[in-house]
């Protein structure tokens, strides 16, 4: 299933090269590949393109499952200002957002809400 994730993502990004959200789901997928190296590559190459949230929320989780907790932390923080800049209704508008950002918080700050 990954693997064939894997050629869509990477045929959309050859289409459409200048499309940042497929570089993030590329770099789902290839975390769950275990190719934790392009992984962060292609979130690099997401954030360079365009510093959106949840690039920075999923670049964090990926980090932390990783075990890069000072890189992860980072990140976290990232999305955290990008997220308080959203109205109410943005950031209220999917609760699993909600969900992984209270998760993330707890885990990267010892349990600190």
């Amino acid at each position: 299933q990954f693997a064939s994730a894997f050629h869509f993502f990477s045929a959309s990004i050859n289409l459409k090269p200048d499309f940042p959200s497929s570089y993030m789901y590329l770099a789902i997928t290839l975390s769950r590949l275990d190719d934790f190296s392009n992984a962060c590559s292609a979130y690099e190459k997401a954030i360079e393109m365009d510093s959106d949230h949840m690039f920075h929320l999923n670049f964090a989780i990926t980090l932390f499952n990783h075990g890069e907790l000072t890189e992860a932390k980072r990140q976290f923080v990232l999305f955290n200002d990008l997220f308080q800049q959203l109205d109410e209704e943005q950031r209220n508008s999917d609760p699993e957002v909600n969900e992984q950002r209270q998760l993330l918080q707890g885990v990267l700050n010892g349990g600190a809400k």
